[in-house]
């Protein structure tokens, strides 16, 4: 029998510095946490751990909103006048692809993939495709709109230096010209521009097969934005918020732990909380990021440093719960994390955040 080709030592040098950067940036979250620990006292945290209680089951269960909200976001990004997977499939979908984004490398699509996966035979595989990448779009406007609107009700609340003021501004203004230039390419047909100017590099021939698929993709992208600028906007809203359902899980962790709570002060904590995060998304699993994340936050907003690294802590445990979540549903549809494109050892998540 024939043995498979070999490998090119170029690309397995290539992954194996990918590798040794992902450990070195985790190991550094890793570190920061500890640091955090040492510093403001593993006492102090787990005392604030403590007050919450069982409250942590309430506080895991209340994601089922932002998933719900998300499910809706993801099912407007559907080209109309074609099947569409029913809500229940296309929630167990999104947490089985949550799951899989938080536990598989930040360069790989693993998440959508698993979506796709699950869902064939319930629409066509261009439409799902389609649906994902329209949909990965509007998460992103979501989450731009929701910071860009929770900023404007909090903003004075923050206290930031004029500098850091100017540069929040300027680069939610960068992004959003950003998002609005894919949002054309989206709708003038990117993909198949792309491929035709890939396949003038005879390294890029194995894409020729591809071509009716990724046309046929590109279609259905671009007939969503045509038919209905409605639907992006109701899809955009329904990512929004789903952004926006953190601020409950805010306000009962301010309210476990025995802060004068108000719904103004968990939206500017889960504002900050979620730019911060998703700034981060180049962290494995933002180790150490999301609690470090979280006491700034509190500082900056006046509020116990300790009981902000408590609360990253708590975040940590609803993710990591949700993500278990998404394994057993992976596992119910025989598929498998390790089957991902690109699943390496050291797990991370993907941007942006869903939360």
């Amino acid at each position: 029998m024939q043995s498979a080709p070999l490998r090119s030592p170029q690309v397995s040098r290539r992954e194996r510095g990918l590798r040794i950067a992902e450990r070195i940036v985790l190991a550094s979250g890793i570190g920061l946490f500890l640091v955090l620990v040492a510093r403001l006292g593993v006492d102090n945290v787990l005392v604030n751990l403590r007050m919450v209680g069982w409250g942590i089951v309430l506080i895991i269960a209340a994601e089922v909103l932002a998933f719900v909200a998300n499910t809706l976001g993801w099912r407007a990004a559907f080209p109309s006048g074609e099947p569409v997977p029913s809500f229940w499939q296309l929630f167990l979908a999104r947490v089985a692809g949550d799951g899989a984004n938080y536990l598989t490398p930040t360069a790989t699509m693993g998440g959508e993939f698993v979506r796709v996966r699950m869902l064939q035979g319930q629409a066509s595989t261009a439409s799902l495709v389609a649906s994902v990448m329209v949909a990965k779009l509007t998460q992103t406007i979501g989450l731009v709109a929701f910071v860009a609107c929770g900023l404007l009700v909090v903003f004075n609340d923050l206290h930031l230096p004029y500098g850091a003021q100017w540069a929040l501004v300027a680069g939610l203004t960068l992004f959003a010209a950003l998002l609005a230039g894919l949002v054309i390419m989206q709708r003038r047909s990117v993909l198949a521009p792309v491929l035709r100017f890939a396949e003038r590099w005879p390294f890029m021939g194995f894409l020729k097969p591809l071509r009716s698929s990724i046309e046929q993709i590109d279609a259905k992208m671009a007939r969503v934005h045509r038919e209905s600028t409605t639907r992006i906007v109701l899809s955009s809203a329904g990512f929004a918020l789903g952004f926006a359902c953190g601020i409950i899980e805010s306000y009962l962790i301010l309210w476990f732990f025995g802060i004068p709570v108000s719904v103004r002060l968990a939206l500017a904590i889960e504002v900050l909380g979620v730019t911060l995060n998703n700034l981060m998304f180049f962290v494995p699993l933002r180790a150490g990021m999301q609690e470090a994340g979280k006491a700034l936050v509190f500082a900056m907003l006046g509020l116990n440093p300790v009981q902000g690294l408590a609360a990253g802590v708590i975040c940590r445990i609803r993710e990591l719960s949700w993500a278990f979540v998404g394994l057993a549903i992976l596992a119910r549809s025989r598929l498998s994390i390790r089957s991902l494109p690109g699943s390496m050892e050291a797990p991370s998540s993907t941007n942006p955040s869903s939360r």
